[in-house]
């Protein structure tokens, strides 16, 4: 199993700032996002390419209706020739209420995101790509420079439908923070052997695991809703539990262990999603305790 960390949320100077510790702290991978109002997906991953010369880069995601396809697929195109085979493009149907604020909502995200998908992959692959769809229309579009290597393409899909989408259309998954090990199981059941899974996952290793689970219960929180912290976590017994089961959090052995569990499951690559404002001390632990456990 693969190994990366996704920075969400930091200035891109900071993120920048981060890339060098990250290329020789024996990760695999380097995950950006497009978070609205956050920094562009596709200058983040162009700098951090620049800036580094081990680790893959990856862009989970980009929202499939707020780029023209053809245009889509000329970044990616880009970054695939400059940086051959270490350039991960994920493309996602984008958060609703984010399209609606930006007047970018499609009638439909799952043809936007299918529609989309389709186009990239063929004009990526040097075909000059027709097509009058219900979002997306393109007249005799080719790219002039395909790369010599078309780089993959994953999905970053939630329900039943999108993952079913990304067995047929894509080269891999995204699942989001908060898949635990039965979810992915299932995603695997569903997409086959042949896609690769990526999991992002919240991370905070620490010597004491009550700490590590207590600061980032809130971080789950907020991102998963008070009604799964107070109906599905329950007592504080099924809080530790739950916590266990969506995040790699505690001691050493606590993380090795979900780790295990993930890979058991199926995930073919875990992306660290660090406790915010501790992205270098987590890095640091990374690199000099639990990347040696998992190595061994």
């Amino acid at each position: 199993m693969d190994y990366g960390i996704k920075l969400d949320g930091l200035p891109a100077e900071d993120v920048r700032g981060l890339a060098r510790p990250i290329d020789g702290s024996g990760l695999d991978e380097l995950w950006v996002v497009e978070d609205l109002g956050l920094a562009g997906g596709f200058a983040q991953a162009a700098t951090l390419l620049a800036d580094t010369s081990a680790v893959r880069v990856g862009l989970g995601i980009s929202p499939a209706a707020v780029r023209n396809p053809a245009y889509l697929a000329m970044e990616i195109a880009a970054l695939a020739r400059m940086h051959p085979g270490r350039f991960r493009a994920g493309i996602g149907h984008g958060m609703p209420g984010w399209l609606r604020q930006v007047g970018a909502h499609p009638a439909s995200l799952m043809t936007a995101l299918e529609e989309v998908t389709d186009a990239v992959r063929r004009l990526l692959a040097g075909e000059t790509v027709t097509l009058h769809g219900g979002h997306v229309r393109l007249d005799e579009v080719a790219l002039t420079h395909p790369p010599r290597l078309p780089p993959t393409l994953h999905l970053g899909v939630r329900g039943p439908k999108g993952v079913a989408l990304a067995a047929r259309a894509a080269d891999g998954v995204i699942l989001a923070e908060g898949s635990g090990p039965a979810y992915v199981r299932s995603v695997r059941d569903a997409v086959g052997p042949g896609r690769r899974i990526t999991v992002f996952a919240w991370l905070c290793l620490r010597p004491n695991r009550d700490a590590a689970r207590a600061a980032l219960g809130p971080v789950v929180e907020r991102a998963l809703g008070q009604e799964f912290m107070r109906f599905q976590l329950g007592t504080a017994r099924g809080a530790e539990e739950a916590l266990s089961e969506v995040t790699v959090s505690g001691d050493l052995a606590d993380c090795v262990r979900q780790l295990e569990i993930l890979e058991e499951a199926g995930a073919d690559v875990v992306v660290f999603a660090p406790l915010p404002g501790e992205e270098r001390d987590q890095i640091d632990a990374l690199r000099d305790t639990l990347l040696p456990s998992i190595r061994r």
